[in-house]
């Protein structure tokens, strides 16, 4: 199997789809304040000219017409979300704070859906389905739960270094995201064993990877054992954890947690692009 690029244009995409989208919910949060806003505005923008510059070159075309419509509207969407967050990170950071927080959450907000939807069309895009399918629903599902687990892990994370700082910060942020993290976890697992138990019998060669019988079964395991159970447990952990107001243990397993999904949805797009499973 050969290198793919696309997988860091869609692991980036995502991201950043994820991140905005929920970081939307952390403004009836008082306590999450400007500094928050603008290292994650200028983390997601810069995390979106990494996927239009990975998914340009290696699929998407960004220059002249295109034929396909998937590949117009997802073209569209990017840049249109691209655009949303370059006006997002102008007004948490030259607009005074209380004017700011008022008018940068509509933009936010509509830069993470855009974007989602670019998820969405460059998903379908790569998987060559110009239609909407039960396979097409499935792919779609999958990438969207992914873009919450990425989103919402990196959210965390990062609002937990906040409490290393100033641990009298109220919970409910952290809590928030981090009960996000564990349903997103929850329904990858859910999602990951239905599309096992249906490739086990459907897909040639898909059993023969399960039983290290062939070298695709190495990221089979490593999607499964790493970013699939180990995600979920950690997850369950951090959760539990931040129940019981330790922040800062929150935090280190939410470290881990960040790593063991990183690998696990680059072990899963890599299987997509290169192979077409969906796991």
């Amino acid at each position: 199997m050969s290198f793919h690029p696309n997988v860091f244009g869609l692991l980036l995409l995502q991201t950043t789809a994820g991140g905005a989208f929920f970081m939307t919910f952390l403004y009836r949060y008082p306590s999450v304040n400007r500094s928050f806003y603008r290292l994650h505005g200028l983390l997601f923008l810069l995390a979106a000219g990494g996927a239009l510059f990975a998914l340009g070159p290696s699929g998407l075309a960004f220059t002249g017409g295109s034929r396909n419509p998937v590949e117009a509207s997802t073209v569209f969407l990017l840049l249109g979300g691209t655009a949303g967050l370059v006006l997002y990170n102008i007004l948490v950071n030259f607009v005074p704070w209380e004017r700011s927080r008022r008018l940068s959450r509509p933009v936010l907000n509509l830069s993470g859906i855009l974007l989602l939807g670019a998820v969405g069309g460059a998903g379908l895009f790569l998987n060559h389905s110009l239609e909407i399918s039960p396979s097409g629903i499935l792919l779609l599902t999958s990438l969207f739960i992914s873009s919450f687990l990425l989103g919402s892990v990196l959210l965390a994370m990062n609002w937990g270094h906040f409490y290393l700082t100033n641990p009298t910060l109220p919970i409910e942020p952290l809590e928030f995201l981090v009960r996000v993290l564990l349903f997103a976890a929850s329904a990858t697992a859910l999602l990951s064993v239905f599309m096992t138990v249906r490739d086990w019998t459907s897909r040639p060669g898909f059993a023969e990877g399960l039983l290290l019988e062939s070298f695709q079964g190495l990221y089979l395991w490593g999607r499964l054992l790493i970013g699939v159970i180990g995600g979920l447990v950690i997850s369950i952990l951090s959760y539990k954890t931040v129940r019981m107001h330790s922040t800062q243990a929150a935090t280190g397993l939410l470290y881990v947690a960040l790593l063991m999904i990183l690998f696990g949805e680059a072990f899963a797009r890599f299987l997509f692009l290169n192979l077409g499973i969906l796991i």
